[in-house]
């Protein structure tokens, strides 16, 4: 054991080695450093906290046992083991006193060595290095089991996949086999199809062995590259040329002849950074390949009469986390890099004329429109091989993409009254011709002289896109007047945007009276920096913005007073949305006046206990007087001080008569007793109070009695027994009640225990145990009752009915907390509890 000075909790923060702080007398870890969490499997302090730890545990044990034992200043080292972590080997820890924050001394415990589980998840920069990776990459134990994942592991694989290797790849089988290849080579590598978090995935899993014929935890590391896309590339560069089919021989002699072209040579492309050697043998496989399909392709000379035909572009394979966003978006979307289409959705599709989104990258008219990384958002003219022009404006932006970053252009289209002689869209259901022919898309029409014109010609025709959004927002608008609160719409400088039937009918305003006012001026004065700070704090960083509870405010209505409204504000995310928040008001008129009677209802209810109390607690004192001067006469006639009674009736009338007053005196202090702890009037006095001396008392008050009913009385208190902080007198008739009770509900020949003990918790635990009849739940539910006697067949005990409850009140009187079971033939046992607050220190 030696002395060094104490590091602070602030130094071991980022410290290598793992660090805990434990309460040694509840068995629980209340901080520890990243490495001391990667110990115990725990991703954050809150999982460590509320981790339970068996007593019985070694390393548990030891450091309880170290907890009571260590002097602040001094230093222990020990080896501490922990079954419950997974560790396979014991810690060498320093342990020394520290302060928790309650002011209780607790053991600081720091690892000397980092344990089995955390070597490879806890280490510093190097576990920084593996984590930054930008390949996915596990450590796995012997028996496949998964120890760690970096983030590109994570974000590639599902929470299902991140345990075991037999998961990951679906088959035991297959993982075992790949375990045992990579212990004799060294290195193997295959590739998988795996279903992964973006779907069914080519995965090429390289397995290194890292610490082959040693008993390491962490045997090997596992690499996991996706080459889904260059497994495509591969098949598609290997597979057999198809030979275009022959032209129609009109078509090849009017057809221009191509101008001779040099097929460059191509250069053997450099290795990339990271291929492996397999890697680039393959590709350069397919580099000649490809150069021999080149030659092979070359076009004929400029006398030749055949041309092969354009070969068909097709849409890149896209994930559906990547293409499903793009499909469901309303606005035409083109992706475009190094003057080629590469993409485009459906409603691109529409907005051109064509069936499919494949067309549109086909289209060299639109394509060309593209070649050059340009937009603006001001309107533009745009022509294709379909439609000879579409005037929209477009919104460029650079994106990431399939082989690098590409262009992604959003179209909008703008509508304007035509000019002369210019062509229009005009929806399919408002062209006759369109009709009759049955085509669905938007059809081209030019513009005639107005007399030639139908009426609805010249007016500005909406576009099939604006019509549907029209509709959704009339029902949208139909929905939401249908509630009964109120929802509002607000701008970013809280102005009404839109006003529901359900405001309209709370306010008593129609939505053109206050659209544009400031929502503020529709609550009253003391309200209204309720909503400022509302707005504030869901625009800002905190947890306002996360956890919104909502806030109730008065309302000033049109028709005179004020409304309580309970108020629940959200953000609108739209970004094409005029509105910022969204208000949800919900009148709890109601709702106040049903909490204004209950409370009243309640006052009521205590004003008449009290009354009651009050009543007793007065009633008791003045009944006192007379029945002292009764049992005090009594008494001198029962002695005969002043000469003795000859009859023998007489003699045995004075007898009842003090024994009945002595009777109704107990009646009497207990219900005044009761009735002063119901009234808040009992008056404590609160020392240091020891229970050992307190049930030596009860015990020699009682022994007579317990003797008289042949019942045993054995008290078992340890002899460093803190004390208390209670009520002296109010102790020892709690305790009187209790063993009076045992002792006159014990059948001869049984015994009653009186125990205390102090918890580990720091809590002092004081119980009475009898042996005697019992009772069941619904006797034990009348016996804390006032008032209310338990009856047992075959047994008739004198009481009054005030025992047990008068003992639960004096003891929560004494900031106590009273337990009571008991079952029938098996005795019963009360529980004074007194918390640690109450319990004095030695």
């Amino acid at each position: 054991m030696v002395e060094l000075a104490a590091p602070t909790l602030e130094d071991l923060r980022e410290a290598p080695e793992a660090a805990w702080l434990w309460d040694g007398a509840r068995a629980r870890i209340v901080w520890a450093n990243r490495p001391g969490l990667a110990f115990f499997g725990a991703e954050s302090l809150f999982d460590l906290i509320d981790r339970p730890f068996d007593l019985a545990e070694a390393g548990v044990e030891r450091i309880t046992r170290l907890a009571r034992s260590l002097r602040r200043g001094e230093v222990e080292i020990a080896q501490l083991y922990f079954p419950s972590a997974g560790a396979e080997a014991s810690v060498s820890c320093r342990c020394l006193v520290h302060t928790l924050a309650d002011g209780r001394p607790g053991l600081l415990v720091i690892a000397r060595e980092a344990g089995p589980q955390a070597a490879h998840a806890a280490h510093g920069d190097r576990a920084a290095a593996f984590d930054a990776l930008p390949t996915a990459a596990l450590l796995l134990g012997r028996d496949g089991t998964i120890h760690h994942l970096n983030a590109s592991a994570r974000a590639m694989l599902a929470p299902r996949q991140r345990t075991d290797l037999a998961l990951l790849l679906g088959e035991a089988a297959a993982a075992a086999d790949l375990l045992d290849r990579a212990e004799a080579a060294g290195t193997v590598g295959l590739t998988r199809r795996l279903a992964v978090k973006l779907g069914p995935r080519d995965i090429r899993l390289t397995l290194t062995c890292l610490n082959p014929g040693e008993g390491s935890e962490t045997f090997a590391l596992l690499l996991l590259d996706d080459v889904t896309e260059r497994r495509a590339l591969e098949q598609a560069l290997l597979a057999p040329a198809v030979p275009a089919a022959a032209a129609p021989p009109h078509e090849a002699a009017t057809a221009p002849a191509p101008s001779p072209q040099k097929v460059a040579e191509p250069q053997p492309a450099p290795r990339a950074a990271g291929l492996s050697e397999s890697d680039a043998a393959i590709f350069e496989r397919l580099g000649r390949t490809l150069e021999e399909g080149i030659r092979q392709a070359a076009p004929p000379p400029a006398s030749a009469l055949e041309q092969p035909a354009a070969t068909r572009r097709s849409l890149q394979r896209l994930p559906d986390q990547v293409r499903l966003p793009l499909e469901n978006r309303a606005e035409a979307v083109l992706v475009a890099k190094d003057g080629a289409l590469l993409y485009a959705n459906p409603a691109a599709a529409r907005l051109f004329g064509h069936e499919t989104g494949e067309d549109v990258i086909n289209d060299a008219v639109l394509a060309a429109e593209f070649a050059e990384p340009a937009g603006k958002a001001s309107p533009q003219d745009i022509a294709s091989e379909r439609v000879p022009r579409v005037r929209a404006a477009v919104q460029a932006s650079v994106i990431p993409w399939l082989g690098g970053p590409a262009w992604q252009y959003v179209l909008v289209p703008q509508l304007a009254k035509p000019e002369a002689g210019e062509l229009r869209l005009v929806p399919a259901s408002a062209s006759a011709t369109a009709e009759a022919a049955g085509a669905g898309a938007p059809q081209l029409q030019a513009d005639a002289p107005a007399e030639a014109q139908p009426r609805h010609s010249a007016e500005v025709i909406q576009l099939p896109l604006r019509q549907a959004a029209a509709e959704a927002d009339q029902e949208l608008r139909a929905i939401l007047d249908t509630a009964a609160d109120g929802i509002i719409t607000l701008d970013a400088e809280a102005r009404i945007h839109t006003f529901s039937a359900g405001a309209e009918a709370i306010f008593g305003y129609r939505i053109a009276e206050v659209a544009g006012k400031p929502f503020v001026e529709l609550l009253a004065t003391d309200s209204r920096k309720t909503l400022r700070d509302y707005l504030a704090a869901l625009q800002g960083p905190g947890l306002a913005s996360v956890f919104n509870d909502g806030r109730e405010v008065m309302a000033k209505v049109r028709q005179g007073g004020t409304v309580p409204l309970f108020l629940t504000i959200g953000k609108l995310e739209a970004p094409r949305s005029q509105a910022a928040f969204c208000a949800v008001v919900r009148d709890i008129t109601q709702w106040k006046k049903t909490e204004a009677e209950l409370r009243e209802a309640k006052e009521r209810a205590e004003a008449t206990s009290r009354q009651k109390s009050e009543f007793l607690a007065s009633v008791s004192h003045e009944l006192r007087t007379p029945l002292n001067a009764i049992m005090g006469f009594s008494e001198v006639m029962r002695l005969g001080r002043f000469g003795e009674i000859d009859n023998e009736k007489y003699r045995g009338y004075v007898q009842d008569i003090h024994a009945s007053g002595a009777h109704l005196l107990s009646l009497i202090n207990d219900l005044l007793d009761l009735s002063k702890v119901e009234a808040g009037r009992l008056e404590l006095n609160f020392t240091a109070v020891s229970l050992n001396d307190v049930a030596d008392h009860a015990v020699k008050m009682l022994q007579e009695q317990a003797t008289a009913g042949r019942v045993v009385l054995r008290k078992s208190f340890p002899a460093d027994l803190p004390l208390v902080v209670a009520d002296l007198r109010s102790m020892r008739q709690a305790m009187l009640n209790l063993i009076s009770n045992a002792i006159k509900f014990t059948d001869p020949g049984g015994q009653v225990v009186i125990s205390a003990q102090l918890l580990a918790t720091g809590e002092l635990k004081l119980k009475v145990k009898d042996t005697g009849i019992g009772m069941d739940e619904d006797q034990l539910k009348c016996a804390l009752e006032p008032f209310r006697r338990v009856f047992t067949e075959g047994r008739e005990v004198q009481g009054t009915g005030l025992g047990l409850p008068l003992t639960k009140a004096l003891v929560e009187a004494n900031r106590a907390s009273f337990h009571l079971s008991s079952e029938p033939r098996k005795g019963t046992l009360a529980e004074i509890t007194f918390p640690t607050t109450r319990v004095l220190a030695e």
